[in-house]
């Protein structure tokens, strides 16, 4: 637990030092949902001599619930909430007989903490960001089939490293709809390793840990804080008088008219140049590419 709580620090702070400055910040929630087909257990061979024979144990984790979610730009925080439905076999063969067997199942309560780094690339109405990062999760109550509690909680929890991608799909002034795949490796856990140890000792057994591995999705909704759906730092009017401006925003919404309730023409990424066509009020009339429409003025910056 302490190692798993070590390292997610240390990331927060790599990546809170490496993104200090242009970020925008998201808050929202959703439903997720991770499964382990390829679980943790142990597996090896057994080398009693002209009896040879090999093991493997596997417990496989379905799990779902829900996650809140903070996002600043380059990286998000998810706090999670699930329940677990967990199965255990085995499988091998010894001097000729069968090992396969099912080890029953069980449930447990997990509390889990996700730290990612991601890189938001504007792709027309949306935005696309491939993910990176590291996974605790801890369990809170576990128990058989029969409904008594199964070993000491504690000893299961796992730490885990994930990668993907994700997708934001903007709507209204400041919410979106965020969805992200992601594979996880699990690696193994102390109940695992002992038992892996235990069963190697004496020389006729070689056995070692084995990793947790499949798929991890999240579907949600969150709000962008200051709307516009993208982030910005505000520029002095002075500043910004030239007749081609950037885009200082992750994903800026361009609408058909001069207000946040007119129809989503498209969207920009982030340094995009833009062609200012009309500077009345607020909101901007540019032009960049095939795309014309109204942008709030507080997203754009001098070259």
């Amino acid at each position: 637990m302490k190692r798993g709580i070590l390292v997610l620090a240390l990331l927060a702070i790599l990546a809170t030092g490496a993104f200090a400055q242009g970020f925008s910040m998201a808050a929202g929630g959703g439903l997720l949902f991770d499964w382990s087909p390829v679980g943790n257990g142990y597996k090896g061979t057994i080398d009693v001599p002209g009896m040879p024979g090999s093991y493997e144990g596997i417990v496989q984790n379905l799990s779902f619930g829900g996650f809140g979610f903070f996002d600043a730009t380059y990286a998000e925080l998810d706090v999670s909430f699930a329940y677990g439905i967990i199965t255990g076999k085995t499988k091998g063969s010894y001097y000729g007989s069968s090992l396969d067997a099912n080890l029953g199942s069980g449930s447990a309560l997990q509390l889990g903490f996700t730290l990612l780094g991601k890189y938001p690339i504007g792709l027309g109405g949306f935005t696309l960001f491939p993910l990176l990062g590291a996974d605790y999760n801890m369990i809170l109550s576990n128990w058989d089939k029969n409904g008594h509690p199964y070993g000491t909680a504690m000893d299961f929890n796992q730490f885990g490293l994930l990668a993907g991608a994700g997708l934001d799909f903007p709507f209204g002034s400041a919410l979106f709809l965020r969805a992200e795949a992601m594979f996880h490796l699990r690696f193994p856990t102390k109940p695992w390793k002992e038992a892996a140890a235990t069963s190697s000792v004496g020389g006729y057994h070689a056995f070692k840990a084995t990793y947790g591995m499949g798929p991890n999705i999240k579907i949600g909704l969150g709000y962008r804080f200051g709307g516009g759906n993208g982030s910005a730092s505000s520029s002095s009017s002075s500043s910004r008088s030239g007749k081609y401006m950037l885009v200082n925003a992750d994903a800026l919404n361009v609408r058909k008219g001069p207000s946040a309730d007119t129809a989503l023409v498209g969207s920009l990424p982030r340094g995009t140049r833009v062609e200012v066509l009309d500077r009345s009020g607020t909101w901007w009339k540019i032009k960049s590419g095939k795309i014309e429409g109204y942008v709030n003025s507080s997203y754009l910056k001098a070259p």
